[in-house]
């Protein structure tokens, strides 16, 4: 029954990640387009400013839902988990309200750390401080209805609220509204997506509300919580592009715009499956170490087999046309953006090297272990940041990004060894994997020449045609892989396992 749930609702819940997925790209071309290089890096800055508050408000809160709620529903509770939340929206609240009051008290020291004016930028970061409430709500929201398998109505709203965003966002930028139009029109949506949603949950909740059995207590759920606060944190510097207040300081909004396009562009492209496929996957290798402990290396393989067949060949695309798209898509003036945008393709390709490993150790229950390694690596990124940043500007905030995933993969490695020597990177698949797309990433020798949108799309085919032969020919593709792909809830898999 709990299978058939699950299913259903990753099913759903993919529907809606493909929504976003299909809707970032075009608000970032409309956004793009019409703040200019310098507006969107004043952007970028202040969307990494609140993705730091957005952690701290939220207090771990989104975490805790998907813990407590399945466990109240089992064992009763209700009542107790309700006021008990209730008590923790209160601090939260308070959270974002002492954050958004240091904002605007702050907002003239911001405003000279970034070269910026004052009634400006103060003004901006207030808007924007303010604003994150409605994404912490939407947060919430989106976890509950998770925790109760009902996504079908989430998928639903959230698909809406993409295409209500690109219209407002339109409408907006037709009208000039600039960075505050595009923080608006997000915690607009953000707004009516939740109030859209609320009845959904007041109807879940209050069908078990009415019972007085002790729930798991506000103790054990904040001590569940607060240390997602830290993890949040480092993930934020590590995995992020915390890059971008560095290159907003020492050289200027158009460098951080440009980064942050660079940036983004491939992470989200790379993340995508990944992320969807995440719980799927999560939940398997947990139940086939419950059952069998001694298997866990062989479900890291499979995963790390899994993840490379997946992500290289976007890799390998991303890195031949990703340059001269960026000057087609976003205007001329984010050209800079190009060649790193290529480059970051490769590094968050191999950054997944240690992505099971990491995983194998949330399964072993080590997690301790996981946000020791990334303090470690916090501190490694903020310290080659300093370092290259202020003399090399834009690529300067290139090279820490590199070196740190790589010296991920190199202690994750080495950690989760320690734990299990079993546990290893399937290094020979991975390097056929790699040999397979090369042929793909070589067109953008052709591609930097024959740079037409026409040019471009028909490389694009043939590129997408020699992944195809190249995983055939390597034989990439085994029953083992096979069985994996048809385990995940997408369209078309029978299609594909038969192509491949």
């Amino acid at each position: 029954m709990i299978v058939e749930q699950a299913g259903k609702a990753m099913s759903w819940s993919i529907l809606a990640k493909v929504a976003r997925f299909v809707a970032m790209p075009l608000s970032y071309i409309v956004i793009v387009r019409s703040l200019g290089e310098h507006d969107w890096g004043v952007l970028n800055v202040l969307r990494t400013i609140t993705a730091f508050a957005l952690i701290i408000v939220m207090l771990g809160g989104e975490k805790a839902v998907l813990r407590y709620f399945p466990e109240v529903r089992v064992k009763g509770g209700m009542r107790s988990l309700l006021s008990d939340l209730g008590r923790l929206a209160a601090v939260q609240a308070a959270a974002w309200a002492a954050l958004t009051v240091a904002g605007y008290l702050s907002g003239d020291w911001l405003a000279s750390l970034f070269h910026q004016d004052p009634s400006v930028f103060g003004r901006y970061i207030v808007i924007a401080l303010g604003l994150v409430l409605f994404e912490a709500g939407m947060t919430l929201t989106m976890n509950v209805l998770q925790s109760w398998y009902e996504t079908r109505r989430m998928a639903i709203v959230m698909v809406a609220g993409n295409i209500i965003y690109i219209v407002l966002l339109i409408f907006l930028m037709k009208y000039r509204a600039g960075v505050a139009g595009v923080l608006a029109a997000g915690g607009a949506v953000n707004l009516l997506m939740i109030l859209l949603l609320v009845p959904v949950l007041v109807k879940l909740t209050g069908k078990m509300a009415g019972d007085d059995v002790p729930g798991p207590g506000a103790g054990r759920i904040l001590k569940y919580s607060l240390p997602f606060v830290a993890t949040g944190l480092l993930n934020q510097i590590v995995w992020r592009h915390s890059e971008v207040l560095f290159l907003g300081h020492f050289s200027g909004m158009e460098a951080a715009g440009h980064f942050g396009l660079a940036y983004r562009i491939p992470q989200m492209a790379l993340e995508f499956i990944p992320l969807s496929i995440w719980p799927i996957v999560m939940a398997g290798i947990s139940e086939a170490y419950a059952r069998e402990p001694g298997k866990l290396s062989e479900s890291v393989d499979l995963y790390f087999r899994l993840l490379f067949l997946l992500v290289v060949p976007v890799a390998a695309m991303g890195f031949a046309f990703s340059a001269p798209l960026i000057p087609i898509l976003f205007g001329a003036e984010m050209a800079p953006a190009g060649d790193i945008t290529r480059l970051f393709f490769v590094v968050f390709s191999y950054s997944f090297l240690y992505t099971p490993l990491s995983m194998a150790l949330y399964v072993m229950e080590k997690s301790w272990v996981n946000m020791l390694v990334f303090a470690a690596l916090a501190i490694v990124n903020i310290g080659l940041d300093l370092a290259f940043i202020p003399r090399f500007g834009l690529w300067g905030a290139f090279f820490p990004v590199a070196a740190v995933m790589l010296l991920a993969v190199m202690i994750f490695r080495t950690v989760a060894g320690r734990f299990d020597s079993r546990l290893s990177i399937p290094a020979g698949f991975i390097a056929r994997c790699y040999l397979a797309a090369l042929p793909t990433a070589l067109l953008g020798l052709s591609a930097s020449r024959w740079d037409s949108p026409i040019a471009l799309a028909a490389q694009m085919l043939i590129g997408v045609f020699l992944l195809f032969a190249g995983v055939k020919l390597l034989r990439l593709f085994g029953e083992r892989e096979k069985a994996l792909l048809m385990r995940l809830p997408i369209p078309l898999k029978e299609k594909i396992v038969s192509i491949l």
